[in-house]
């Protein structure tokens, strides 16, 4: 029940890795439907650092944390938690970067899945197809 995404950017590694971590604010389409907070989503964060928080800031300033960053290891990979409010535990998002000649190649994996609970066939789906259009904008930034 892994999901498993690669997408390539036309920035060198070190550049892929900031603008996926530190500018994920910038590009993460929360106003398009990938946030917890629906019509309250405001920002979402990542904070570098082994221990730091991925976390969204309603526009009521509530907080929701997604997870913690369990891997922080620039430029080449962060591991971060991901949790739904129904969901029994989290799940895991592993992403590489690996420098390819002119651009990076992004590799995303989400897994953990069997941890989630009974909602985990149904969210596994939504989220299959849902990092299609999250990585595209990343790309896109």
């Amino acid at each position: 029940m892994t999901i498993r995404k690669s997408i390539h950017v036309k920035r060198p590694i070190e550049a892929a890795f900031r603008v996926f971590t530190e500018d994920i604010g910038r590009w993460w389409p929360l106003k398009e439907g990938y946030s917890f907070g629906g019509a309250r989503a405001d920002q979402i964060y990542l904070e570098g650092k082994e221990g730091g928080r991925f976390f969204e800031r309603f526009t009521d300033g509530e907080e929701f944390v997604v997870g913690l960053v369990k891997t922080y290891s620039p430029p080449s990979r962060i591991v971060f938690e991901w949790k739904a409010p129904d969901w029994d535990a989290p799940t895991e998002v592993d992403v590489r970067f690996t420098a390819d000649g002119t651009g990076t190649l992004v590799d995303l994996e989400h897994r953990g899945w069997d941890r989630v609970g009974a909602a985990a066939a149904k969210s596994r789906d939504g989220y299959d197809g849902g990092w299609n259009q999250v990585l595209a904008r990343y790309a896109a930034a």
